[in-house]
């Protein structure tokens, strides 16, 4: 009797766990569904998001300008004239009105837009090293990161005083730029010579450059388990660097004939999003 009752309460056990898990699947799939299509500029690019207020801001590199979302009507609420081909975009995620700014790569310009996110006009404009493309932004520190990829540095922005702090050279052709604002470093992509430079955003300075696949370009990190993620245009793959240790753990192999380029990470449940712009999918990794 009471071993029929113990597998009685385990089928049920697996049957409520079944049920729950089916459930929960139905629910994400409900939930990655396109809820809306937005009309912006001419070829939109770079995209960044300011959680604190809701906002998303979308680079239109041909027209030279930044489209504002409103992310509760998914409606553009204004177009902001900025540089001569904007790219990359990086906004602090911080709520305090002194901070409430958006960067702006503006590849052709060789400088940064910095726009005021409670006005959405552009309050000035920084000159950076020569065309730059890639932002990343530490709300902590709050210092901006801009990966000049003519002259194959990094400049280093102080976000009150709206100066560049530091110029660091890097590797060749560098790309995209991932920062974790928990360990103060900054991680850039160098197309150019496979790399990965890491620098330490209290000194200014390179402290590794990390071997990965051919032609890495986009970057996202996760504060919260230290890890790294690089894509690789040509190596259908992506490099998974451990942050303490300055090494790839990993590296995982997309489908043949892949070319990822932009990734991104959820903090909320340690997903990352590969984008493929050869066979126009979306890979997802569990982290």
């Amino acid at each position: 009797m009471r071993v029929w009752r113990r597998r009685s309460l385990l089928i049920a056990g697996l049957l409520l766990a079944t049920l729950l898990a089916l459930v929960r699947l139905a629910s994400e799939a409900r939930a990655q569904t396109v809820i809306a299509t937005i009309n912006v500029g001419d070829n939109p690019g770079g995209v960044a998001v300011n959680p604190a207020t809701n906002r998303v801001y979308v680079t239109n590199e041909q027209d030279g300008t930044v489209s504002v979302i409103d992310g509760s009507t998914n409606s553009v609420l204004v177009t902001i004239t900025v540089g001569s081909a904007p790219f990359g975009i990086g906004a602090n995620p911080v709520a305090n009105p002194a901070t409430n700014r958006i960067y702006v790569a503006n590849g052709s310009s060789n400088n940064v837009s910095v726009i005021n996110g409670a006005s959405n006009t552009v309050l000035t404009t920084i000159a950076v090293g020569k065309q730059p493309e890639g932002i990343a932004v530490n709300p902590v520190t709050n210092r901006i990161y801009v990966t000049n990829t003519g002259d194959n540095t990094v400049s280093v922005i102080d976000g009150l005083t709206n100066l560049v702090t530091a110029t660091i050279p890097v590797g060749a052709s560098p790309n995209w730029i991932g920062v974790n604002p928990t360990t103060n470093r900054a991680y850039v992509a160098n197309a150019g010579s496979s790399t990965v430079s890491v620098i330490d955003g209290a000194t200014n300075t390179v402290t590794a450059t990390i071997p990965v696949g051919r032609i890495p370009l986009g970057v996202a990190v996760n504060p919260t388990t230290n890890r790294v993620y690089v894509a690789d245009e040509t190596d259908d793959a992506v490099s998974v660097i451990d942050g303490s240790t300055n090494t790839v753990l990993t590296t995982i192999h997309l489908p043949a004939g892949s070319s990822p380029f932009g990734v991104a990470v959820n903090l909320a449940n340690n997903r990352i999003y590969v984008a493929d712009f050869s066979t126009h999918t979306v890979s997802i990794v569990d982290g």
